[in-house]
């Protein structure tokens, strides 16, 4: 309790230093707003354990609570500044992610396991895109996007909404894991996390290449699917090139594997600000080359960030959370709730369709539980917010916002979802893969 109230001091005690700096320059301001952050993410994970909730849940709600949308403790050229450090960091618990699909385990059960996950994936890919998209439609003349636009816009927009269902977060998942080891549970849940975001950005394009001859004069940009797929591209040749350089270079001169952890980190960020990549995408991408191609360098850095990166955690996802643009959410909310509840039912039944039928491959718990690790979403979703944006000249704005609050609703739900799915039902059946 004494460090509790400790915490509590200190991060009070800057919040009144950070109000009364408001005219000194934009570097000292941002380096305050960030210690202010992260003493108060601890203080909030720490109460979070005592109620047996994740910390990053804690971190990431911190995040929006004091960010510029809310109560503006941080303000908006601060949270702006502190971006590629965040970005950075997230990138980190991105990586440990890919690096823990070691491919080639699952012994004997491999290819059943394998078969597994694929058929749930589907299912947990089609039917919340179908709900979703049919539930939007339904109510497109309440509805706060689709108020005012022809059944073709509403149709669109009732589709992109139902792509945005399949965004994922690997690394937030893998954060609340680190906390609460899920066994054979939490390692299927991280892989179809890490597959569901790959296929979020196709889907996402897909869906705007399809959608082309239902909108009207203007309303889609003709190459809005461009984006998403150059985006990807991107992500996918600078995880692979971040990757290489930390292999040969750790080959060549052996260096500390702190100095790849942060390399790899500064890079993926440097990627998605220079580069138009998005940060976690690339950061996978490197965990799941290293994963595959070097093992020494995949578990020195595995060891290496388990011993001292997860200290990063409040950086990240507190960052994270004060980036997220919610300003909307007073205004949103019973829509918002709405769409999150029609995703997880989407997410279940899809679930409960995965295991129907004789012989079918998928276990019971996977059928059962496996839905509860999958309500999270994370940086994708923001990439995709923008690329929503920059495809509909006429609503993008709106959009961009709906989504941003979307995703910020589940980064604080998902993980708490996930910790009940652990408890619930620790272990799935023998042959899930492994390797977290």
């Amino acid at each position: 309790m004494r460090s509790l109230v400790s915490l509590l001091l200190l991060g009070m005690t800057l919040v009144v230093l950070h109000q009364l700096t408001e005219g000194a320059p934009l570097a000292a301001r941002a380096t305050l707003s960030l210690g202010m952050l992260v003493v108060l993410a601890e203080l909030s994970g720490r109460l979070a354990l005592r109620w047996r909730l994740p910390r990053v849940s804690g971190f990431v709600a911190v995040g929006i609570l004091l960010g510029p949308s809310w109560l503006k403790a941080v303000r908006p050229d601060e949270a702006d500044a502190l971006g590629f450090v965040g970005d950075a960091a997230l990138a980190l618990f991105a990586l440990r992610a890919g690096l823990a699909l070691r491919v080639g385990l699952g012994g004997g059960n491999a290819g059943a396991t394998n078969i597994s996950l694929g058929r749930y994936l589907t299912a947990s890919l089609i039917v919340p895109f179908a709900l979703t998209a049919t539930v939007v439609y339904s109510v497109h003349r309440w509805f706060p996007l689709t108020v005012h636009q022809p059944p073709g816009d509403a149709l669109l927009v009732a589709l992109t909404l139902g792509a945005f269902t399949v965004v994922a977060a690997p690394a937030l998942v893998w954060a609340t894991l680190a906390d609460a080891p899920g066994g054979p549970l939490g390692d299927a849940v991280l892989r179809l996390n890490v597959l569901r975001d790959f296929a979020a950005v196709l889907l996402f394009a897909v869906v705007l290449v399809l959608a082309r001859p239902l909108a009207s004069a203007g309303a889609l940009h003709p190459t809005a699917f461009g984006g998403p797929l150059l985006g990807l591209g991107a992500s996918a040749l600078a995880g692979v090139l971040l990757a290489w350089f930390a292999g040969g270079y750790r080959r060549m001169l052996g260096a500390e594997p702190g100095v790849f952890l942060v390399g790899l980190g500064f890079g993926a960020a440097a990627a998605g600000w220079l580069g138009g990549a998005e940060v976690t995408l690339t950061a996978l991408v490197a965990g799941l080359w290293l994963a595959r191609a070097d093992h020494d360098t995949a578990e020195l850095l595995r060891g290496r960030f388990d011993t001292r990166g997860t200290a990063l955690a409040a950086v990240a996802f507190t960052v994270v959370g004060a980036r997220f643009d919610v300003k909307s959410l007073p205004e949103l909310w019973p829509w918002l709730l709405l769409l999150g509840a029609v995703r997880a039912a989407g997410l279940y039944w899809g679930g409960q369709w995965a295991g129907r039928g004789a012989g079918a491959p998928v276990t019971d718990a996977l059928a059962r539980d496996g839905w509860l690790g999958l309500i999270s979403q994370a940086g994708l979703g923001v990439f995709l917010a923008a690329a929503g944006r920059r495809a509909f000249p006429e609503w993008g704005v709106s959009f961009e916002s709906f989504a941003a609050g979307l995703v910020a609703l589940h980064a604080v739900v998902g993980p708490i979802c996930l910790r009940q799915a652990l408890a619930r039902r620790p272990a799935l059946t023998e042959g899930a893969p492994g390797g977290t």
